[in-house]
């Protein structure tokens, strides 16, 4: 289960940002080396306030994540790292309800290439691990409200895949998560040290 401090989107440490909720799914490994997927674009909250929805790899001293931001009341994704040190963020672009992006964060040696694509759009943010972070132990799906009830979604993620450095069997099955709301993890199966997840769903509290 994770207990490390998570890190906030384009924000502030939780520590700092006490009115957030948070609605997480994870998973946990000694090290991850690659995620992707095909997040689904939720209709925006009624209310104000600052709504976040990530997929993100996170280590001791931040998280790399694909920012899906609802501050301008209109969903815009980009992509970075936010943590220890701090970085410039990454290049996005702007998405509505029912949009599907296709989000990647892999590892080649010690870079990290981040990028986003949908419907002709594409972003990408090239990044070096030796300078960020060397150990990416956790691997969430998030949504991170302030000053917004959890009442819009569903938020879904569809053919997520999962790279880590140790077997998938031992950590591919396992999912904590943080906040009181019903979620589902379709058909997360295990081969070499992938895991394969056709669907991850966050239904609203």
């Amino acid at each position: 289960m994770m207990l490390a401090v998570l890190t906030l989107g384009l924000g502030l440490l939780i520590s700092s940002v006490c009115a957030a909720d948070w609605y997480t799914v994870e998973w946990d490994a000694t090290q991850f080396t690659a995620m992707s997927g095909d997040l689904v674009v939720p209709k925006l909250p009624q209310a104000g306030g600052t709504p976040y929805v990530w997929p993100g790899l996170q280590s001791g001293n931040g998280v790399l994540q694909a920012v899906l931001d609802g501050r301008s009341g209109t969903w815009w994704i980009g992509d970075g790292f936010y943590g220890t040190p701090s970085l410039p963020w990454g290049n996005g672009f702007n998405v509505y309800p029912g949009d599907t992006v296709h989000f990647s964060f892999t590892s080649s040696g010690t870079t990290w290439t981040c990028t986003l694509s949908s419907n002709g759009k594409s972003a990408s943010t090239t990044l070096n691990s030796n300078f960020v972070c060397i150990t990416l132990q956790h691997t969430l799906t998030t949504s991170q409200l302030t000053n917004v009830p959890f009442n819009f979604g569903p938020i879904t993620y569809n053919n997520v895949k999962i790279t880590a450095t140790t077997a998938a069997s031992g950590w591919c099955g396992k999912t904590a998560h943080l906040g009181t709301y019903p979620y589902t993890v379709t058909s997360a199966t295990a081969s070499g040290n992938t895991c394969s997840i056709s669907k991850i769903v966050q239904n609203n509290a």
